[in-house]
């Protein structure tokens, strides 16, 4: 009973240290490191809370294709991962009203959660010390704090990664019908919500097949794991190709400018993602150490398959990992565990008491470093570095009509068109490209146009049409009745 106790309170221990520090700056706006991703993310929660709740028709605030296919997209579909993320959002928002913060405290939720899982797998695999060393590595990860927090599906994506591996080795060892269901619950949304997920079926199916070998064809449960976790993606993934307007351009993913295998590809992905980013030196050493000491024991073998399925999803979509550091997030789990080999490696090196103590203080130091360093790295991805655009945005939720339909210029970024809170396009053109203007504000039905630069478009419509509002920081210009 005791050790149960124990168990419990350290599980809710390792809860809290990760919860706690995802707090920070959880009240900021939607316009901080890759807030184009997190804009979307949160435009579809923020829609369906406001609009329609449909899972199969997620929706944006932007007008244009997905895809940039030039096809029209007049209902804002966004229909690339599964909505999970986005929907049990949008039920908090109907619940508390609609405020970022609750997204990110979801995520939060998740990341915590997903630590208390990878603490559970840790523990069954290569008990207590390791756990607990795994734990506050991931807990307190700068890199992971920051995208720990993020109005993103990748939190719950990783999340529901870590807790399928651990339902895996649950159902292998009891063979019970309900750890089958769990698994194939579990493991299909993963999938659902990023199909990256599908690369943990390498080190499932080693941990499989090296402890059941042929046999486990035998077994009933296994045909309800596989078809259960891949029918539900397979009917999504057919849903998706039906709407191309509403879905992303992602081919550029896998290979974008012949990047796998350059020195550009190495150099991006081991020295600066994973050196200076996530492991952040000190860390990174710890990695190394734990990686060399990964196969020295059948189940440490797991975490090195484990290690090589992350690997070859790097490879495989190497466009996408080199173009956005979010996509390196599934080496952190499975980082955090060698990391924690490597501490101890180094801690173990010697049972002479003076040495000993000499490299523990070396490897609490490499781990300081990390944190040190990483946190140097991450801390600007806080920063909202073009507060202009929050406030624009408040001003068009203030001095526009609800159904207003606005165009925010940024780059095609739909981050300032998020702050405006109402539909339309996220980017403009220059004077030369007027004719699109009149397209958009009399065929599609733009109503204001919202500038937080002074360029000769915004130029020639304020000198044309209706100003709403002027300040340093941007303009508000009233397109209806202006003579196009």
């Amino acid at each position: 009973m005791k050790k149960n106790n124990l168990k419990i309170l350290i599980l809710i221990f390792i809860f809290i240290i990760t919860f706690i520090p995802r707090l920070y700056r959880l009240d900021n706006p939607v316009a901080d490191w890759h807030s184009w991703r997190q804009a979307d993310t949160a435009a579809v929660a923020r829609n369906f809370a406001k609009d329609r709740f449909n899972l199969l028709y997620p929706q944006s605030d932007n007008f244009s294709p997905s895809n940039n296919s030039g096809l029209e997209n007049p209902d804002r579909l966004f229909i690339n991962e599964f909505p999970f993320y986005n929907a049990i959002v949008a039920l908090l928002y109907q619940s508390f009203g609609i405020n970022e913060s609750i997204a990110r405290l979801v995520s939060i939720f998740f990341a915590s959660l997903g630590a208390v899982f990878l603490y559970l797998l840790t523990l069954n695999l290569f008990g207590r010390k390791i756990a607990l060393s795994t734990g506050l590595f991931y807990a307190f990860n700068p890199y992971n704090i920051y995208y720990g927090r993020v109005i993103m599906p990748d939190p719950t994506f990783i999340s529901l990664s870590i807790i399928s591996l651990y339902l895996c080795l649950v159902w292998l060892k009891s063979q019970k019908w309900s750890h089958a269901f769990w698994l194939t619950l579990t493991f299909s949304l993963a999938i659902l919500v990023k199909p990256y997920a599908l690369f943990l079926a390498l080190p499932m199916a080693y941990w499989v097949f090296l402890n059941q070998g042929k046999k486990i064809f035998a077994n009933k449960q296994t045909y309800l794991v596989i078809f259960g976790s891949l029918a539900p993606f397979a009917l999504w993934r057919w849903h998706h190709h039906l709407h191309p307007e509403g879905t992303f351009y992602s081919s550029w993913l896998l290979n974008l400018d012949n990047i796998r295998f350059s020195g550009a590809f190495f150099r991006w992905l081991i020295f600066d993602r994973l050196n200076r980013l996530i492991f952040a030196t000190g860390g990174f050493v710890l990695f190394i150490i734990g990686l060399l000491t990964s196969y020295t024991s059948k189940k440490r073998s797991l975490i090195f398959v484990w290690l090589l399925s992350v690997a070859l999803y790097m490879t495989i979509f190497a466009g996408g990992n080199v173009a956005h550091d979010y996509y390196q997030l599934p080496i952190v789990p499975v980082g955090s565990i060698l990391v924690a080999f490597g501490f101890w490696q180094v801690v173990g090196l010697t049972k002479k008491r003076l040495p000993q103590i000499l490299n523990i203080s070396l490897a609490t130091a490499l781990l300081l470093l990390s944190f040190a360093f990483g946190w140097y790295e991450v801390r600007g991805f806080f920063n909202i570095n073009r507060p202009e655009i929050v406030a624009a945005g408040q001003a068009v939720d203030r001095l526009t009509p609800a159904d207003a339909i606005v165009i925010a210029p940024y780059a095609q970024d739909p981050a300032f068109l998020y702050q405006t809170n109402r539909h339309g396009w996220p980017f403009g053109g220059q004077v030369e490209q007027r004719a699109e203007i009149k397209k958009r504000a009399y065929q599609q039905g733009a109503t204001h146009y919202v500038a937080v630069e002074l360029n000769q478009e915004v130029q020639w419509l304020k000198d044309t049409c209706q100003v709403v509002e002027e300040t340093e920081q941007y303009i508000l210009i009233d397109l209806r009745g202006c003579p196009l």
